[in-house]
């Protein structure tokens, strides 16, 4: 029986059989499949490997793997500019150059976050082998795992429960359909069993689930430079109160502040220099001045970097007329800190929240099953905006906020 064979039945019966056959796998069995996934499917090349992607995800690969001692033979990409040039001392090919040079010797790793089109180009190049990236991270998964987003499947076994609670309480059956599916995929690598992605422009901002106020007050935890307060303003019509901007890291600040310059709303946007979590004090921070910027210890030591100053939202004092009303969170895996450090204005004032879940496997459930306990009346939704496992966001809406058309 393969993984998708499990999803007969209705809804609840779906979920039970793909939870059963997790509980079912033996321990021993199941990591030895997260050992030899990627040797199995990388065979007979071993560790001859070309990365294709020399982008974010690349680069990180790429350091991960020099840490377990492994050096690939290149980077290929698409993107003309890159060609010929070294990107972490690996140098960059056309696709084409290399194939010719590595397509019958070489294990061509797909290290972009949107790549099956990819893994089909080099297919159809005549690539001998080809592989996605997530078998390679359960490979090193003393180096990869769980900062980049995935877990073990040999963990899974201990949420099974969580999975449970969360289940019954998703919003309709496309959320339910989400979290089924990235079961079959995070524990499988079932990516036959992957709906497409929706469509990336509406992240964060789900119009068909709820109803915009014209006197909306965004919060925007992890703001980067800009660009979900630029979406915002898009999706709202240039019509909201207020947007308050939480980013720590300077260099996006820069960035934010000449982004909210440009669209004319830099009256209406309040730069706040500070993490979120669950804390009033310094935390210690990752300053890589991009989206993947992030706390690496809840409290400063010298042992973890460089430190911030961190707030609760519940601890900051919103002017009168200014209380949030729409709250996102994308921040590096600190969502459940922050969520609880919001428990009070989640409980008064239920804004609408839109809060990443692909940051940690275990988020996708637990997320919903914290926000639904600290404000029950919620109504919560998942929804996915990129392929895999990535840019999966829960929606949690008040009724009053539903859309009802």
């Amino acid at each position: 029986m393969t993984p998708t064979q499990v999803t007969a039945g209705n809804d609840v019966e779906q979920l039970e059989n793909i939870l059963r056959r997790i509980e079912a796998e033996s321990p021993d069995t199941v990591r030895a499949r997260e050992r030899s996934a990627f040797d199995d499917l990388a065979s007979p090349l071993g560790e001859r490997l070309v990365l294709f992607g020399a982008g974010p995800l690349g680069k990180g690969v790429l350091a991960g793997l020099r840490k377990a001692g492994v050096e690939p033979l290149a980077f290929a990409d698409n993107n003309r500019d890159r060609w010929h040039q070294q990107v972490m001392g690996l140098p960059v090919l056309s696709p084409a150059e290399a194939v010719e040079q590595y397509g019958q010797n070489a294990c061509f790793v797909v290290t972009i976050y949107q790549g099956s089109a990819v893994r089909r180009q080099l297919q159809d190049l005549g690539c001998l082998r080809v592989v996605p990236c997530a078998p390679l991270l359960w490979k090193y998964a003393d180096i990869f795992i769980p900062q980049c987003g995935l877990e073990l499947p040999h963990r899974f076994r201990e949420q099974c429960a969580s999975i449970r609670r969360c289940y019954p309480t998703l919003g309709d059956e496309l959320s339910k359909r989400d979290l089924r599916e990235q079961l079959l995929w995070r524990y499988w690598l079932d990516f036959s069993a992957l709906s497409p992605p929706l469509d990336a422009i509406d992240t964060y901002f789900p119009l068909d689930l709820l109803s915009p106020l014209p006197d909306e007050v965004f919060v925007d935890c992890g703001s980067f430079d800009g660009d979900s307060i630029r979406s915002f303003h898009r999706h709202w019509g240039g019509k909201f109160r207020h947007a308050f901007a939480f980013e720590p890291d300077p260099a996006n600040r820069g960035a934010l502040d000449s982004n909210v310059k440009a669209i004319a709303i830099g009256d209406q946007v309040t730069v706040m220099p500070y993490a979120v979590g669950n804390i009033n004090g310094r935390v210690s921070f990752a300053f890589n001045s991009s989206a993947s910027s992030h706390v690496t210890a809840e409290k400063a030591n010298s042992d973890s970097g460089p430190a911030i100053e961190c707030r609760r939202l519940d601890d900051i004092e919103w002017p009168t007329t200014l209380t949030p009303t729409y709250i996102k969170m994308d921040i590096e895996s600190a969502e459940p800190e922050a969520l609880a450090g919001a428990g009070e204005l989640l409980r008064r004032h239920q804004p609408v929240l839109a809060v990443c879940t692909y940051h940690r496997s275990e988020h996708l459930w637990q997320i919903p099953n914290l926000i639904r306990s600290i404000a029950p009346e919620y109504h919560v939704f998942l929804r996915r905006y990129a392929e895999e496992c990535w840019e999966g966001v829960c929606y949690a809406i008040p009724r009053h906020r539903l859309n009802r058309t």
